[in-house]
């Protein structure tokens, strides 16, 4: 069952605009999250809210509902994020403004089916996502600075805990693979264009750091794994719920389960 967390994450003007001091990959997956997620999150919101009518199973209903209420506190401590970025450089309030935009256009123009395809394909591929990050957590984030380590590995241990709920949701109102495989392409354009607009903008106000030669690399086989997990979305047969839960994440469940700070959280 899904968990509704209320972690309380706190962004002061301390925290650096690029968290991290050399890994180029970390710092754009942290601030791409908090400048494109509320707005992703809040457009699957709005389309299980459309859609709800039609959802038969009480199950599923229910795990909608806790799915919606779990996105909307990612949304609201990456718009908490989100305003310290744009504290540091308000001219990214143009980019912020495009996103949110961009996905109101999607939700005036496109039909649920299609929103709920869309939806299905991002949260698919959060779960190889959350695998990966988690996996290899102590060399994207070990020298960041740690509240947004936090933040970032917060999000992704509760897509890992939703994993199969957007496509639950998608079984019983369309239930048509062909369709969803159709409207692949689309969503990984909307997506990446969305990516590359947001990342010009931050590196126009702050040129990412360089990365640190001597660091340590994320091997190889673990990028093919990631390349491989998320192209297993894509099956037929793609059981979003097949597969052990990484330890760390079962680890990190259980530190909350027991009252722990996770503003803090030991990789």
């Amino acid at each position: 069952m899904i968990t509704v967390r209320k972690i309380g994450f706190e962004f002061p003007d301390d925290v650096p605009f690029w968290f991290h001091p050399f890994s180029r990959e970390a710092n754009l997956i942290a601030n791409n999250l908090s400048m494109m997620a509320p707005a992703f999150e809040g457009y699957f919101i709005k389309a299980i809210r459309d859609a709800m009518p039609r959802i038969r199973s009480a199950a599923i209903r229910e795990e909608a509902d806790l799915f919606c209420k779990q996105e909307g506190q990612h949304s609201r401590s990456h718009i908490e994020h989100q305003e310290m970025l744009l504290r540091r450089h308000p001219a990214l309030e143009a980019v912020r403004d495009r996103v949110v935009r961009s996905y109101a256009d999607l939700y005036e123009n496109e039909s649920t089916e299609f929103a709920l395809a869309y939806a299905t394909t991002i949260e698919l591929g959060f779960k190889p996502m959350a695998k990966f990050l988690v996996g290899n957590r102590h060399v994207l984030f070990a020298d960041g600075d740690p509240r947004i380590t936090a933040l970032v590995l917060w999000h992704f241990v509760e897509e890992f805990e939703h994993r199969s709920a957007m496509y639950n949701v998608y079984q019983e109102v369309v239930g048509d693979y062909f369709y969803r495989m159709r409207t692949v392409g689309q969503t990984r354009r909307h997506v990446a264009g969305l990516a590359a607009d947001v990342r010009n903008a931050m590196e126009a106000c702050e040129p990412l750091p360089n990365e640190n030669p001597d660091a340590p690399k994320i091997p190889r086989i673990e990028r093919w794994k990631l390349a491989l997990g998320l192209l297993e979305t894509l099956s037929p047969l793609h059981d979003p719920n097949a597969g052990a839960v990484p330890r760390w994440i079962d680890d990190w469940m259980a530190a909350y389960e027991a009252g722990h700070d996770m503003k803090h959280v030991a990789l």
